[in-house]
């Protein structure tokens, strides 16, 4: 690195403000990668940015995690890549080398503990220029500069996708896709359910078209988000006000009722303990509600009751995924009891980061599904919007009246 500390512009969250500031790169450590960004996404988990400014935030941080750019710099132990790469730097590491990754466990690499709010150890990337030191929460994306380990960078060189289709692949709609695909496989000719229409939902909607499922059905709320659930390839969409969330789970197993009750000929019953009512597959895709949204709030701002209601909703033998932040609760309306006291419906849960996908390895096969027209991320991306105007970003991402926006450094 040179002597001469570089500066930069990058948006900090700090005290009661979130601005854009004027940064200089602290020295890097051997594994290191510094990396321009190009797109990043203003995904929703981060918009408490925003939307919780009165509060204080326990040190400077400069957000954003899932983004993509180009290698500017690499300390020397670095292999991964080189400067001139351009690379995602996705919401999951892959080391490839620690306890989870020797075992298959991607999603549990243990270079989560890498980011800010992780580790109370973890370096400053950047300072402002009153002295302060800034944090970059997680992978970052929201400044011109991210500083990231190697085990957080996956090179694409070979893509021919645009910076905007690289950046869906940092989060949201890649977790999405490769949950569907990947993590928790959707199967030919099956049932899926999705709970919620936001990017991710979309995602997953578009990989169970294309894993070839029989019937999707898509619940959500906001009357935007069902159109596009309709056009992701969605053949049922169920408006959860409408319905009601005390009748979705009768609604959803009448739907998906096997096509026929003789178990001479490959079917199920549809009646008693054991009947085979229910989806094959079902995947919540709501999550927590941050703020005051304009286009409202469900009645449960939790995200729990889905969580409740997604097994519930699931055939015997079934799977379900959990992919949404959801708020610890105990309310009884939106948290049910455990099934007790046995149960033996053999059902499959999973929850894992990025859809279970190893992103090293998956990344680049996703990219290269979109380059051939299986999975389209320009759908999900809405709206495109300058690096400048990064906080109108997150405020469109939190209000949920788009769909994913992408910030732009070009």
């Amino acid at each position: 690195m040179s002597e001469t500390p570089r500066t930069f512009q990058g948006w900090v969250r700090y005290d009661d403000k979130f601005e854009m500031k004027t940064l200089r790169l602290n020295p890097i450590r051997p594994k290191d990668v510094v990396i321009r960004n190009l797109a990043a996404q203003a995904c929703y988990t981060i918009v408490t940015n925003v939307s919780e400014l009165p509060n204080q935030a326990v040190r400077p941080r400069s957000p954003g995690h899932g983004a993509m750019g180009i290698v500017e710099e690499v300390g020397p132990l670095v292999t991964r890549v080189k400067p001139g790469d351009k690379v995602v730097t996705p919401v999951l590491p892959a080391c490839g080398t620690c306890y989870s990754c020797l075992r298959g466990e991607w999603w549990c690499c243990g270079h989560k503990n890498d980011i800010d709010f992780a580790h109370p150890d973890n370096p400053p990337f950047a300072e402002m220029e009153d002295g302060r030191s800034v944090w970059q929460d997680h992978t970052g994306g929201f400044a011109e500069l991210a500083v990231n380990d190697e085990s957080w960078v996956v090179p694409v060189n070979e893509s021919r996708l645009s910076n905007i289709e690289l950046a869906s692949l940092a989060c949201v709609p890649g977790p999405g896709w490769a949950f569907g695909l990947l993590g928790m496989r959707i199967e030919i000719a099956s049932s899926v359910v999705v709970l919620g229409a936001g990017p991710l939902g979309l995602a997953i909607i578009q990989a169970a078209k294309m894993a070839g499922a029989r019937l999707i059905i898509a619940v959500e709320r906001i009357p935007h988000r069902l159109d596009a659930a309709k056009a992701a390839g969605a053949h049922v969409v169920l408006n959860s006000d409408e319905v009601g969330m005390d009748h979705l789970v009768g609604k959803v197993r009448e739907l998906c009722r096997p096509a026929t009750d003789n178990m001479d000929a490959g079917g199920k019953p549809y009646e008693g303990f054991y009947d085979g009512n229910g989806a094959d597959h079902v995947f919540e895709a709501a999550g927590i509600t941050f703020g005051d949204p304009t286009t409202g709030s469900p009645d449960d701002r939790t995200g729990a009751h889905f969580i409740t209601l997604g097994p519930k909703m699931t055939r015997r033998g079934g799977t379900f995924v959990a992919t949404g932040v959801v708020a610890p609760t105990n309310d009884p309306k939106v948290w049910g009891p455990a099934p007790g006291p046995f149960d033996y419906h053999g059902k499959r849960y999973l929850s894992a980061a990025y859809g279970g996908a190893n992103v090293l390895r998956d990344i680049p096969r996703l990219a290269n599904l979109i380059e051939n027209g299986y999975l389209d991320a320009k759908a999900l991306c809405d709206p495109i919007l300058p690096f400048e105007r990064a906080d109108e970003a997150l405020w469109s991402a939190l209000n949920r009246d788009a769909l994913l926006p992408i910030i732009t450094f070009e």
